[in-house]
């Protein structure tokens, strides 16, 4: 393991976990300072972004976190990307999510093969909003880097631009799958800061209600969202159509 890989699963270990409104943590000075500043400078130019969905999320734009993507990149810019990307996802980062998160746990034994991880790095503009979810059945865990831009004053948004932690108003509610429900029927409970550096980490479960409140103009929200991905149905349920 790279000295910047420990120092990002010391942090992750050492943070506790918030209960309220579903378990998460939040971990300031995830990556070391140095190689964060190295990412930020070595942002992808806006040629790079594709929209996410066009339909749906038209004001979210991404970069795919691939080898196929870091292949096409300059020798510094692919191996800043290379060493965040292993900050996040490793085999000890699976195993102290997996120690932290009963969920994780399960669903490691349900599977055959260890997660993958499905990376993209991400810039929400102006309009963007995500009505309250719980994220994909495959999802094992899901991590969200946010990183500003620097350099500038700061941001009078910020307090409103972290990932939105809701509390549905029925209280024996539960989500599903993929699904997206009315804003109106939850509780804004916290947001997660989005302050440079800081990590946002869960487990999904049917309780794991998020999303993004509107993005207001002039804005520009970076982060990079890293889910861990894996087949999840338990043997009961395999083999089902």
């Amino acid at each position: 393991m790279t000295t910047a890989a420990l120092h990002a699963l010391n942090r992750l270990s050492d943070t506790a976990i918030s209960t309220d409104p579903f378990p998460h943590l939040v971990v300031p000075d995830f990556l070391p300072a140095d190689l964060y500043a190295r990412a930020c400078a070595q942002w992808p130019e806006p040629a790079a972004f594709g929209i996410l969905q066009a339909g749906d999320l038209p004001a979210r734009h991404q970069v795919p976190l691939t080898e196929s993507w870091l292949a096409r990149c300059d020798g510094e810019q692919a191996a800043v990307w290379r060493d965040v990307r292993d900050c996040l996802f490793n085999p000890a980062i699976v195993a102290s999510m997996a120690e932290r998160f009963p969920q994780v746990r399960d669903k490691l034994g349900w599977v055959d093969a260890p997660p993958v991880p499905n990376m993209r790095i991400i810039e929400d503009h102006t309009g963007h909003a995500m009505l309250p979810h719980t994220d994909i059945e495959a999802t094992m865990f899901s991590m969200l880097l946010y990183m500003p831009a620097d350099g500038g004053p700061p941001n009078p948004q910020a307090s409103s631009l972290g990932t939105a932690l809701y509390r549905p108003r029925d209280p024996d509610f539960r989500g599903r799958g993929m699904d997206r429900y009315p804003r109106a029927d939850f509780e804004l409970v916290a947001q997660a800061p989005y302050r440079p550096n800081h990590l946002l980490a869960y487990a999904p479960s049917d309780r794991s209600f998020h999303g993004v409140e509107p993005v207001a103009a002039p804005c520009e929200r970076r982060l990079l969202i890293a889910f861990a991905v894996v087949e999840t149905r338990p043997p009961s349920r395999r083999g089902a159509v």
